[in-house]
């Protein structure tokens, strides 16, 4: 009996022993300066965003924000001298921002600009920016990127365009590239920051591109594969000329196992030489993966494809020449309270040096994920199973003697 027990408890422990393995640690440089400090995440550790904690040099958690797509607030700004009108026919509008109590100018990277736009059929209009800069001279943003609005019906409609706020006094002039001009009603300005308004987004080559094999008419479906999931938030595709303005339908693979799921996608594709005139720039909903397949209308034939990579930042706040570990691999460990309000301005924190990453190491603060413990729990128990099997038939057995043998005395 003593020897059944013994080994009862030995499974029992070996069920229950969390599991250590997979928890890493990685050291961040010193600051050198105490405040805001912000940490680029780097392809393995956005893979291990799930339990992901910072904690000082003694395991102590560290409040953070991930730096992600509508972290800063908009501000709406009020407008003045505000003309609506046309130029040789093109609509066109000009004002002038005052900047609200308690605000700074420039305090946000972009001016979003909503149109209010009433056009007949399906239109597409490139928008041409001036802007009058601090020394009075006005100059024309460049054109690249683009900055369209349209009209296609069921493909899609957008009368919004984002533009840097690097001046006081802006002109608008919508020169139409397809259908009947638009009537320019109005406008609303607001200042924001968007990730992928602080320029730290990449392009990066694709391992694998091309038309999917099984595709039929009228949609023609691609795809694309990198060689690692990365965090992915746009697709630059140059379609074969000639190409009329056109949306595109993106899906994240599934792998076989059921439906491909649909990515919210924003911008338009065409390449018309002709008009000189070319857009290749699609925006996706952040999405971290390895492969992107979408679906563009018959005839369509793409001829060059890259991928718009932004990686998410850590933003915390930090004392000078402190160590501080970004920890992977197990359950969050939770700092108290949370950094629900930030510096008025978000340039004030892109001025910040960007501390790097160390490598790897073991995590001796790490908090074992239930889930991977239990795994491993069973693994651990496996070699096992066998033996406590015939343990609890032996017993069983012996029961059953008994039982027989009391039941054959009656």
């Amino acid at each position: 009996m003593k020897g059944r027990t013994a080994l009862l408890a030995l499974i029992a422990l070996l069920g229950c022993a969390p599991s250590r393995q997979g928890l890493e640690r990685r050291p961040l440089s010193l600051p050198t300066e105490s405040g805001w400090a912000r940490v680029e995440l780097d392809g393995p550790a956005q893979r291990q965003a799930t339990g992901l904690w910072l904690g000082d040099g003694t395991g102590t958690p560290v409040p953070f924000l991930l730096e992600r797509d509508g972290l800063w607030e908009p501000r709406r700004l009020e407008l003045s001298q505000r003309i609506l009108g046309t130029e040789d026919g093109a609509p066109a509008a000009e004002f002038t921002l005052k900047i609200p109590d308690g605000a700074q100018a420039r305090d946000r990277e972009q001016l979003r600009i909503d149109l209010d736009l009433a056009g007949e059929g399906t239109w597409v209009c490139e928008v041409e920016v001036e802007r009058s800069l601090a020394e009075g001279r006005t100059v024309r943003l460049p054109a690249d990127p683009p900055r369209h609005v349209f009209d296609l019906g069921p493909s899609g409609r957008s009368n919004l365009i984002r533009i840097p706020w690097d001046g006081d006094h802006y002109r608008l002039v919508l020169r139409t590239l397809h259908g009947r001009p638009p009537r320019l009603a109005g406008l609303s300005v607001f200042a924001a920051t968007e990730a992928g308004d602080l320029g730290r987004e990449s392009l990066m080559e694709p391992a694998q591109w091309g038309p999917l094999a099984s595709d039929r008419p009228p949609a023609a479906r691609w795809y694309m594969k990198l060689p690692a999931p990365e965090r992915i938030v746009g697709l630059d595709l140059v379609l074969a000329p000639p190409a009329a303005p056109m949306s595109l339908v993106a899906f994240r693979p599934s792998g076989g196992r059921g439906p491909a799921s649909s990515i919210p996608a924003r911008g338009l594709l065409w390449n018309l030489p002709a008009l000189q005139s070319r857009s290749s720039r699609i925006a996706l909903e952040p999405t971290l993966t390895d492969g992107i397949e979408w679906s563009l209308p018959e005839g369509a034939r793409v001829e060059q494809v890259r991928v718009l990579v932004r990686r998410e930042v850590l933003l915390f706040p930090a004392e000078r020449g402190a160590l501080y570990f970004l920890h992977t691999g197990g359950e969050a460990k939770p700092a108290p309270g949370s950094l629900a309000s930030l510096p008025p301005s978000s340039r004030a924190i892109q001025a910040r040096p960007v501390l790097s990453l160390g490598p790897p190491e073991s995590d001796p603060e790490g908090i074992p994920s239930r889930e991977a413990s239990s795994r491993a729990a069973a693994e651990r128990a496996r070699p096992w199973l066998p033996w406590a099997a015939a343990l609890v038939v032996l017993v069983l057995g012996l029961a059953a003697v008994r039982l027989l043998r009391s039941d054959s005395g009656a």
